[in-house]
């Protein structure tokens, strides 16, 4: 063989070599395979308005005259007058005049509020000192700075500051009164069975 068909055996070798590489490296690329895991995330629950209903506050405002009765779901401000019946399932702040009996749910506050009707509280009631009630009371603590006509009942308390005015019978857990405060009718305070044991061992 000659220099020349030496040249060309050596060419076609490297050649063939380099052909293989490439075909073996495209095999390779061709042949791997990719595994890709896709993980799940957990879900969360998201909670939205319509889960929680949230009832804003009604409001009858001065000037406004109601006649008719009225159940509330929330809170309500009565400035206005109202004839008629109200019950709530919120806290009720009346500073008008009210003809009428109120159900509450939860707290009342009167503030120069004028109420003509028998009010039941699941909560406190807070009288001021500019405010009047005729009708009776019920509810857990009663805070009374005013004029009421009428019986009252407090489960847990009744505090009378130093410008209350109660004509009619009072019945309480506890009661505590400034001085100036007036109660006109019979006090009864629940003792409980410990206070009562107590007094039924002295043998006089």
């Amino acid at each position: 063989m000659n220099a020349k068909d030496n040249a060309k055996q050596a060419w076609k070798e490297i050649l063939g070599v380099v052909g293989k590489d490439t075909d073996k490296a495209d095999e390779t690329v061709v042949s791997e395979e990719f595994t890709y895991e896709t993980r799940q995330e957990p879900e969360i629950p998201v909670r939205t308005y319509r889960d929680t209903p949230v009832y804003s506050t009604s409001v009858i405002a001065d000037g406004m005259t109601v006649n008719g009765d009225a159940k509330v779901q929330g809170d309500l401000e009565l400035r206005g007058a109202m004839k008629g019946n109200i019950k709530a399932d919120g806290n009720v702040t009346i500073t008008g005049k009210l003809l009428g009996d109120l159900s509450c749910a939860k707290d009342v506050i009167l503030i120069s509020a004028i109420v003509q009707g028998n009010i039941t509280v699941s909560g406190v009631i807070n009288l001021d000192k500019a405010s009047t009630v005729i009708g009776d009371i019920e509810a857990r603590s009663a805070n009374i700075d005013g004029k009421m006509k009428g019986s009252l009942v407090a489960e847990e308390s009744a505090s009378f500051q130093k410008d209350a005015l109660l004509i009619g019978d009072v019945t309480c857990g506890k009661i505590s009164m400034s001085e100036g405060a007036q109660i006109v009718g019979a006090l009864k305070v629940n003792m409980d069975q410990v206070t009562s044991a107590e007094f039924e061992e002295i043998d006089l």
